[in-house]
């Protein structure tokens, strides 16, 4: 069996290169489509020295193509049609709905390749939000999809709420199916239990950008902190166009958070996990967010946003679940979790779903029921 990879994001996260190979390990072929942005330039010539994987790369896209959506997929459309042979592909699986969707949709067209596509949170909040126009090329990507794929159930509950999705419905829902992305097996071979204390210390993994919300969790803090004096903060991470402000909201509440600088080192955060007790990441809005699955690995339960991020990926009482844009909201919730600490029912979590061998076995099942005739029977040891 041979897939064509479509991967707007393949330079930017680990996530695709960890499914690929995996994949690569059961039998799958696999070129990999790479639209190329010039921030990514430098990290593609690297790449290509010590390649692990056959990329395509396009040429540079272009800063107009980001407004100019058909212009950019007739672009790309004719660099990947002019350095491979597409009859080749029995499959072809997109990254995103409508940036990669589009040229799968494309190639199904003209060459019937099935494909399967995923939703993300980019397509859900910028597109859906902004890109109106595009509409009915989304339904028509998602009609002809053979699978629709979602990373949590919190992203196919938000895309389900736009009225005009909503009405197809119908047609598609049978063809939806979550699945979660993977955990490194760092965090899935080494479990931590709960605590068995009175929680105090909060933490924050992760960039500093208006959409992590972290003023806000700041400002949650200090005043959950009047109730409950011993509550501080723990910041890791940094950077993202709102740094500067909160390294300032640190600055004026030094005596309540700690900031560490960005931690990259597994190790080194495991030590952060051990000696914190709660995760607190209020997005305004998250795809997924694996942090929060590492850090109920270490036995920390977590404040999400409600309807983002893991919200409904679990059975179990593992948070609490708050309105991002209420101060009030996450400050109630810290405070909530400080008396209900040992009600939390995480050490017996199942966290089988986010390895990276069960997840490759998923989407081997999804080609396999797609192209029969093409069954890869290889399982990784």
């Amino acid at each position: 069996m041979k897939c064509l990879q479509i991967c707007n994001d393949f330079m930017g996260s680990k996530v695709h290169e960890n499914l690929y190979r995996e994949l690569d390990e059961r039998g799958i072929q696999q070129v990999i489509f790479y639209p190329v942005r010039k921030a990514k330039i430098k990290k593609v010539e690297k790449y290509k020295k010590n390649p692990d994987f056959e990329v395509i790369y396009s040429r540079p896209l272009r800063p107009y193509h980001a407004f100019l959506f058909r212009n950019k997929i007739r672009f790309l459309y004719k660099d990947l049609e002019s350095n491979t042979d597409l009859k080749q592909f029995d499959i072809v699986h997109a990254t995103t709905l409508f940036s990669d969707g589009a040229l799968a949709l494309k190639l199904n067209e003209k060459f019937n390749i099935p494909y399967i596509v995923a939703v993300r949170g980019s397509d859900v909040n910028v597109f859906f939000n902004y890109r109106k126009d595009l509409y009915f090329l989304a339904r028509k990507i998602l009609r002809k999809a053979s699978r629709i794929i979602f990373v949590s159930t919190s992203l196919k509950r938000n895309f389900f709420k736009d009225s005009f999705i909503n009405k197809l419905r119908p047609e598609i829902n049978d063809k939806c199916v979550v699945i979660n992305n993977g955990l490194d097996s760092h965090w899935l071979n080494d479990l931590r239990p709960k605590k068995m204390i009175t929680p105090s210390k909060l933490v924050y993994i992760g960039n500093f950008d208006i959409n992590k919300n972290i003023l806000r969790l700041i400002d949650a803090v200090v005043i959950a902190q009047k109730k409950y004096k011993d509550l501080s903060l723990d910041l890791v991470g940094g950077g993202g166009k709102y740094h500067e402000k909160v390294v300032a909201a640190i600055e004026a509440n030094k005596s309540i958070v700690t900031y560490h600088g960005a931690i990259y080192d597994k190790k080194k955060l495991k030590e952060i996990y051990s000696k914190t007790h709660i995760l607190a990441m209020t997005s305004i809005s998250e795809t997924f967010g694996l942090v929060y699955v590492e850090a109920l690995t270490q036995g920390l339960p977590i404040i999400c946003s409600k309807n983002q991020g893991i919200d409904g990926t679990f059975t179990e009482k593992v948070g609490e679940f708050v309105n991002p844009n209420s101060v009030t909201s996450i400050a109630e919730a810290i405070q909530h979790m400080v008396l209900e600490y040992q009600n939390y029912d995480i050490d017996q979590l199942d966290f089988s779903q986010f390895d990276w061998k069960s997840i490759a076995d998923a989407y081997i099942n999804i080609y396999n029921s797609i192209i029969p005739q093409k069954k890869i029977t290889k399982h990784a040891e």
